[in-house]
């Protein structure tokens, strides 16, 4: 595939001489890494299959938004916080869960029923930060809506 540039959009996105381009619009900059030139191995396809269970949790919008409020506020507060969006600090914060809890959480295996069920911290911001999962801020306690 070959790079295109998009209307509208300052930058391009695409595949080019080994390299990967797209655009970031929250930093208003195209970004660049390398392709990945490692061949498939087993433990790719148990990545793959966590990825896909955690991106089927779905999270309300509600949640999201609370996540995005929270990572605004981190960022305001630190700016080592090198953090593109909201899902990435989700993503952490699950695999942080999974290690604190391995005999409850299973990345492979978890669902939201799960969480709600077995009252897991990553039920809402609050939760997580009373946890340890996430660090605390000021105003932590009022995001507390569900997953």
């Amino acid at each position: 595939m070959k790079a295109y540039v998009k209307a509208g959009i300052k930058g391009f996105s695409g595949k080019l001489d080994g390299a990967i381009y797209y655009y970031h619009p929250k930093l208003k900059r195209t970004l660049m890494r390398s392709a990945p030139k490692m061949p498939i191995q087993p433990q790719n396809h148990a990545y793959r299959d966590i990825s896909r269970q955690i991106k089927a949790i779905n999270p309300s919008e509600a949640y999201r938004n609370d996540f995005r409020m929270y990572l605004g506020s981190l960022m305001e507060r630190d700016d080592s916080i090198r953090l593109p969006s909201w899902y990435s600090l989700y993503i952490k914060m699950l695999w942080a869960m999974q290690a604190r809890y391995p005999q409850q959480v299973n990345l492979k295996t978890i669902t939201r029923e799960q969480i709600i069920e077995q009252n897991l911290p990553c039920r809402s911001v609050k939760a997580a930060v009373e946890d340890g999962l996430l660090p605390q801020i000021p105003g932590s306690q009022y995001l507390d809506r569900e997953i």
